[in-house]
């Protein structure tokens, strides 16, 4: 295997324990966080997704506000598409496209950034674009988090 990526891969834990010991922090309280790196989206103490950006702070935001679109606030669109398919409103294999246009799908993602952005977030500093791909996949594995999706749209 390529020495560079076994590196990184047994860097994981370590970059796991890192964000776990970070503070949550609300959407207001994000100054001086690392520009690039990874983030966890939290709950109630419970991950439920983890991302990453080369401009941490707006990346964050994006998600829960009102103006963001679907590419935006992908964590939203992952809340509002699961919300639409357990009310069984929408089919569960139809495009991005569909889903927007189903009734109630934009009543339930306003209702999806809304909730996102009252949730915490913590984050690391990572520099690196291959460790950021990595440990964003570690982490979703690692803390089991219910809206990642990796499928390509």
């Amino acid at each position: 295997m390529n020495e560079k990526f076994n590196i990184l891969v047994k860097r994981m834990p370590e970059r796991l324990k890192e964000i776990k010991n970070k503070p949550l922090l609300a959407k207001d309280e994000l100054w001086g966080i690392p520009q690039k790196g990874v983030y966890v989206f939290y709950e109630n103490n419970k991950a439920l997704y983890v991302g990453r950006s080369n401009n941490l702070k707006l990346r964050i935001q994006q998600h829960g506000r009102k103006s963001s679109t679907h590419n935006q606030a992908q964590l939203a669109f992952n809340i509002a598409n699961k919300v639409m398919e357990q009310g069984t409103k929408i089919p569960r294999y139809i495009t991005r496209k569909q889903k927007e246009k189903a009734p109630g799908f934009d009543r339930a993602f306003f209702e999806a950034r809304r909730r996102v952005s009252q949730m915490k977030v913590r984050v690391v500093g990572i520099e690196d674009q291959i460790e950021q791909a990595l440990f964003e996949i570690y982490a979703h594995l690692a803390l089991n988090t219910r809206y990642n999706d990796f499928s390509t749209h």
